[in-house]
């Protein structure tokens, strides 16, 4: 199908955008990723804590290692913005969504946005979450838990990680189309063949998306070779600049 010769304004993008939305929050996904987003990390969260043995003496380090496993939300919204996109190539609904935009672009340009703001969203509820279910689980071993500038500094991290994860995964669906390859690829590189590279080939890896990440995160325990922050934070959105283009000149090229 060609691309829309519909003059692009304002109103019409915000019409695609507002689509997008109501698109977004319609189905199950938003929630569902994002619940069990939280499931698994109160579950690592609390085992970290109950199983250091001497919590008082390593509140510090314990308290910014149970923040920073809210970051595991990162895959969930990746798999969001991959199934916004996967799931009307599914249904056949993108032709539609092609029919009634301003041209290709939009569509492309409104998923990725909406993507942002959800992984946005699971980025602050996931944080907001470490430091409840830290707080609790800390009280329960009669220590408190340290919000120092480190502890902000990777909440903070990890909503901007997020945030990109949305439309990281929303490209990747673009690219791909297919939702079930889309899935799997996602899960599979995010739990094993990310840590596979990185130990590997760690200086390779630590300029490809997930090294840049840890960089972002200061987590250099799983990366001790990682970039130092700024230089992480530039090389992961020069990745989704890349992509983003990539699933932007496709989705023009190819039929819907």
């Amino acid at each position: 199908m060609p691309d829309s010769a519909v003059t692009t304004s304002p109103t019409t993008v915000k019409h695609q955008i507002a689509a997008e939305i109501l698109r977004a929050r319609s189905g199950a996904a938003l929630i569902g990723l994002l619940l069990t987003a939280l499931a698994f990390g109160a579950l690592g969260q609390l085992g970290a804590v109950y199983a250091d043995a001497d919590l008082a003496a390593n509140a510090v380090d314990a308290s910014h290692r149970v923040v920073n496993l809210a970051a595991s939300a990162t895959l969930f919204a990746s798999l969001f913005g991959a199934l916004l996109v996967t799931g009307e190539f599914k249904t056949g609904s993108i032709g539609r969504s092609v029919l009634y935009a301003p041209g290709r672009g939009a569509v492309v340009g409104a998923k990725l946005l909406v993507a942002a703001l959800a992984g946005l969203l699971y980025g602050v509820v996931a944080v907001l979450s470490a430091l409840a279910v830290g707080t609790a689980a800390f009280s329960a071993k009669d220590v408190s838990l340290v919000l120092d500038g480190r502890t902000w500094q990777v909440a903070a991290a990890i909503v901007g990680v997020c945030a990109l994860a949305g439309p990281w995964g929303a490209a990747i669906g673009f690219v791909v189309r297919n939702q079930l390859i889309a899935v799997i690829g996602l899960v599979v590189w995010g739990t094993l063949g990310q840590l596979m590279v990185l130990s590997q080939f760690p200086k390779v890896g630590r300029f490809l998306p997930d090294g840049a990440q840890l960089a972002v995160l200061g987590d250099r325990l799983t990366l001790p070779s990682a970039l130092d922050a700024p230089y992480g934070l530039l090389v992961l959105v020069a990745w989704c600049a890349a992509l983003a283009l990539l699933a932007q000149r496709m989705f023009t090229a190819r039929d819907v």
